[in-house]
């Protein structure tokens, strides 16, 4: 009886078995073995029911007979149908590229991708993974460089150097967590990159592309496309529906979009595999539709969570760009993979877990073992990635590879380290209209010689002046992370008059502006200064200066008691800069900003000092900003700042507000929130309001082919005043409101940049009206040139 039954229960797990024979295999193209993701693979005589092939190209489906014809269909590629038997085993199908397209189905006079595509856009908000209360994740991220011609790995004497590997393999393990509405963190733990010790790449891994394909607008490498699942998309992008299919008990469709035709927006194109289920996108495929100077894509798959949600699974990018710009067809690719693992949707995080980095290297990232990555890879090595690490890793040691980038860690600052010392470019060449040319030098102690300390100095001799400068700083960091720091210095050098505390740029050369510095005193200053990061988003600063001010240049100004020459200015302040929801990359060199979309606030406080180290003057001074760059869905960039100062005593010229004018024939450059019709020191106030307006519609007003010129309408508006008891030659007051609009076009001319991008030219004009509109026409108008970076 009981071995009856035996046989009976053996009898029935063979049926089963033959019954649901899993047949596996992978999906490549036919001309680059590039694994083909999300191909169709369906029963030739009932297509409605199959499978897709995940984002590696590998599928496996089940027979429910002896043998069964099985159908792979891709857009791009032609179709392919194979039989296959219970036998059968990792099967290696190939695709062959083809200019035709899967035929859109049409099941009626309405585009049957509408519906579907409306409720997609209806579950997006419910579907977006980043408005779920809270999750973490781990990534295992992998990237590959080679080079290709023609679709094909190039041979001779580049596989005699790489011996068949890739140029460069990097692989990163990142901890994620997420808490909404928008607080994340992301830390580095492992990381390796062939022939490199050095992290600094670190980064490229998982900023290609957004963490899921759910936001109004999808942003890859600066550069913003409106999302076709967004709301109001289905006004812009023209949608088919490809195929249908059953997946297991899932039914899925296959939508391919792109931008309506005449329609001027900055779109993509691409594939959505759309689930019933939620109406959730299971996977996508999407690149930009214009056509750009390198090729780039992104794929997306997302699983189901046992919590019934949709979850990012794996992000694929690929980024392809040409070496040359002759006839031969040689290419750089990078390709980067991103698995997304240990899901936790409960994880019981706090505030306190988040802080305004949002991604740290972690100090040990660099030395995992093998052991170690062996345990902790997603995907094992192929070959050609163990020849990269073994031919790679010994070429980085022969040719000392990690010493000649490691110049690169700090040229973001302005820096080039050498040894111990880190050389400043900022100091090596500057001109402006007092000096000329200025050339010198920058030299300070770097982390080799003494941590967290930094000692140096700069010298400069300007041509004009035939004088020499020179600057001595020590400074002492507490705290990387939250920005805690002292410094002392002294420099004896120039400086422009007009006394704002305010930066006009964070770019070099002041975006510029300190090309036009004319007018400037001698300065011999001693100062001490220190900063410190609170609340995660208020960076503080507190300086105390004593100076001695001599005035170099021959204009007049007169005040009741004052008539120094040189004065003495002691002064302390403090400036507090609040960026809400500001980000940060962290790395053992640097912390570099990512920037916020929330307005910033600055507010600086200065008092000066009369007796008090030799001060001359008694008075209190403020200055206020409030500035913002709005990214509008449809519409471009609009940005503004506002700034006001006061002061509440009479005080020479220099230490008042002057110099926000950029109208200079010598530099006819647009620069940005300056007054493009004011010359630099037309007017002078002790208090004064500023607001600098500017909307970018890039190319959406007017687009004709490849030429896609950005443009950027301006308006800006200013008041100022000055007590009565100054007496004033050359300078004037803008009691009344100074007025200026303007008109600015980008991209009208474009270089080819390496075959990577264009360097841009562009040109702009600005007309100066209202109360100090000046009486010959042609003097309020003030022609000037941009210049700029694409893509496209």
């Amino acid at each position: 009886m009981v071995k009856n039954i035996l046989s009976l229960f053996l009898f029935f797990i063979t049926l089963i078995s033959f019954a649901q024979q899993e047949i596996s295999g992978i999906i490549v193209n036919e001309e680059t073995q590039e694994p083909l993701a999300f191909v169709n693979v369906t029963f030739k005589n009932n297509p409605s029911i199959g499978t897709i092939s995940d984002i590696d190209g590998k599928f496996s489906i089940a027979l429910n007979e002896n043998s069964a014809e099985l159908k792979f269909s891709y857009i791009g590629f032609q179709t392919k149908v194979i039989k296959v038997t219970t036998g059968d085993s990792s099967l290696n199908i190939s695709l062959k590229p083809s200019e035709e397209q899967l035929s859109e189905i049409i099941l009626s006079s309405e585009n049957p991708a509408i519906p579907i595509i409306k409720k997609v856009i209806a579950n997006r908000e419910k579907n977006h993974p980043e408005n779920l209360p809270e999750f973490s994740h781990d990534y295992y991220n992998k990237v590959i460089f080679d080079v290709e011609s023609d679709g094909k790995k190039i041979d001779s004497a580049f596989n005699k150097v790489f011996k068949g590997g890739h140029i460069l393999v990097m692989e990163s393990i990142t901890k994620k967590e997420f808490k909404h509405p928008r607080l994340t963190n992301e830390t580095v733990v492992a990381n390796k990159v062939s022939g490199f010790k050095n992290p600094m790449f670190t980064t490229i891994a998982t900023n290609m592309q957004p963490f899921s394909f759910y936001d109004e607008v999808i942003k890859l490498m600066d550069m913003h496309f409106l999302n076709p699942i967004s709301d109001g998309a289905l006004n812009k992008y023209d949608y088919k529906l490809k195929e249908t299919l059953l997946q297991n008990n899932d039914t899925i469709h296959l939508i391919s979009f792109q931008p309506k035709e005449g329609k001027n927006i900055e779109g993509l194109k691409g594939l959505l595999y759309i689930n019933t289920k939620g109406y959730a996108i299971q996977n996508v495929i999407a690149t930009p539709f214009e056509e750009m100077k390198m090729d780039l894509k992104i794929q997306q798959q997302y699983q189901y969570l046992p919590e019934k949600v949709w979850f990012p699974e794996q992000l694929n990018y690929s980024l392809k760009f040409s070496t040359d710009a002759g006839e031969s067809n040689n290419f750089i690719i990078a390709e980067g993979k991103s698995y997304i693992r240990n899901v936790n949707l409960q994880p019981n995080l706090t505030t306190k877990n988040f802080s305004a980095v949002v991604l740290k290297i972690d100090e040990e990232a660099t030395k995992k073992d093998n052991l170690y990555w062996e345990t902790n890879r997603t995907v094992p090595l192929s070959e050609e990635e163990s020849i990269t690490y073994r031919v790679v890793d010994s070429l980085g040691e022969k040719l000392k590879i990690d010493k000649i980038i490691s110049y690169t860690n700090k040229l973001p600052q302005g820096k080039i380290p050498i040894g111990k010392i880190d050389l400043d470019l900022t100091k090596l060449f500057g001109y402006n209209k007092h000096e000329g040319t200025r050339l010198g030098a920058g030299l300070y102690t770097n982390e080799n010689l003494i941590k967290n300390t930094e000692l140096g100095g700069y010298f400069g001799y300007g041509f004009n002046d035939y004088k020499w400068k020179y600057g001595l700083s020590a400074k002492y960091i507490i705290s990387k992370d939250n920005d805690i720091f002292v410094k002392a210095a002294y420099q004896d050098d120039i400086q422009e008059i007009g006394s704002y505390g305010l930066s006009l740029s964070e770019e070099i050369f002041n975006g510029l502006r300190d090309f036009m510095i004319e007018k400037v005193d001698h300065i011999q200053k001693y100062s001490f200064s220190g900063g410190f990061r609170s609340f995660k988003y208020l960076l503080t600063e507190i300086e105390l200066n004593q100076a001695k001010i001599t005035p170099l240049n021959n204009y007049t100004f007169e005040a009741p008691d004052y008539n120094f020459n040189p004065f003495y200015h002691t002064s302390a302040s403090i400036k507090l800069r609040y960026a809400y929801g500001e980000k940060f990359i962290q790395t053992p060199y640097q912390k570099t900003s990512l920037g916020t979309q929330f307005p910033i606030l600055t507010l600086q406080y200065t008092q000066g000092f009369d007796g008090s180290f030799e001060g001359d003057f008694n008075y209190h001074k403020i200055e206020a900003r409030i500035e913002q760059n709005v990214f509008l869905k449809n519409f471009g960039k609009t940005s503004y700042r506002i700034q006001a100062g006061y002061i509440d005593e009479v005080l020479p010229r220099n230490l008042l507000f002057t110099g926000e004018g950029s109208h200079d024939d010598d530099f006819p450059v647009v620069i940005e929130n300056t007054f493009q019709t004011m010359l630099p020191y037309e007017f002078l106030s002790d208090r004064y309001v500023d607001v600098f307006l500017s909307h970018n519609f890039g190319s959406l007003l007017f687009k004709s082919g490849k030429f896609n010129p950005e443009i950027i309408v301006h308006h800006n508006l200013g008041w100022g005043d000055l007590n009565n008891d100054y007496v004033l030659y050359n300078f004037e007051t803008k009691e009344d409101i100074y007025l200026e609009g303007g008109l600015e076009l980008g991209r009208l001319l474009k270089l080819n940049y390496f075959d990577v991008g264009f360097i841009t030219f562009g040109a702009g004009a600005f007309y100066r009206y209202g109360n100090y509109h000046l009486e010959d026409f042609e003097d309020n108008i003030a022609l000037k040139f941009n210049i700029g970076f694409s893509f496209n």
